[in-house]
């Protein structure tokens, strides 16, 4: 039995992987929450993991706090995956392959092992990851932007008469367009997220000549499909999938 950890800037996920193959997806919140309050889910003393791997882009304090929560726990040293230059088919397109932040090599990973095609994911969290990769297998890059909560709160907190209104607005999120401006800021992000998404796909497949197929993942994923004009598949766990190759295939 290996637990499988997904760090990412605002949630924790993880799930475990078995003989019978990869359980459901949990998370919890950590951003801004004592550990006392995240670990006890986490760290569940009624199993007991010969390994666990992890994906960890919280910074180096949140690293440090799995690995004695980890070795307090089980007794064992985490394992914390990075981007490499290559794994199997897949080659890293970074000029610097370590700088790639383990999620989206991760995210790679997980969705080329469901499509071994070209390929684009969206990763919807509080940054929004955009990566494609080509039928061979090579890395194109990617893009990064603001997630939703991130344009809001730079809208709240950089302007006075949007946060202003916000205040004074009852939301509403009744037809295509807001009638009050929480609930214009709220839909100007998910269309913008949205139309990055659908171009990204328009762009990659003008370049290579193929429509990859689309991934999408990331506590927000749900809100920007439905304003999509592509039509991707929501696949929730894709950063752990990618680890539970890894770990299948480091056993």
């Amino acid at each position: 039995m290996i637990l499988l950890i997904d760090v990412g800037n605002t949630r924790l996920k993880w799930a475990w992987l078995t003989t019978a193959g990869l359980s459901d997806q949990q998370a919890v919140v950590h951003r801004d929450v004592k550990p006392d309050l995240w670990n006890a889910a986490l760290f569940d003393t009624s199993q007991k993991p010969e390994r666990v791997l992890a994906a960890n882009v919280a910074g180096d304090a949140m690293a440090k706090n799995l690995t004695r929560l980890t070795k307090k726990t089980y007794g064992v040293k985490i394992e914390f995956v990075t981007a490499s230059r290559q794994f199997h088919e897949l080659t890293n397109g970074y000029l610097d392959p370590s700088l790639l932040g383990a999620d989206r090599w991760l995210a790679i990973i997980g969705a080329w092992t469901m499509a071994h095609s070209a390929l684009c994911v969206v990763d919807a969290g509080t940054a929004v990851k955009v990566d494609s990769v080509d039928a061979h297998g090579q890395h194109l890059g990617g893009l990064i932007v603001p997630g939703i909560h991130m344009m809001r709160e730079a809208l709240l907190t950089r302007t006075s008469d949007i946060a202003k209104a916000v205040d004074m607005s009852t939301p509403s999120m009744a037809g295509i367009l807001a009638n009050n401006t929480i609930g214009a800021v709220s839909r100007g992000a998910v269309f913008a997220l949205a139309g990055l998404a659908d171009r990204a796909a328009e762009i990659i497949e003008q370049s290579t000549g193929v429509k990859p197929q689309l991934f999408i993942t990331g506590g927000d994923a749900g809100m920007i499909t439905g304003t999509m004009r592509a039509r991707g598949e929501i696949v929730p766990d894709l950063v752990l999938r990618g680890l539970a190759v890894i770990a299948a295939q480091s056993r």
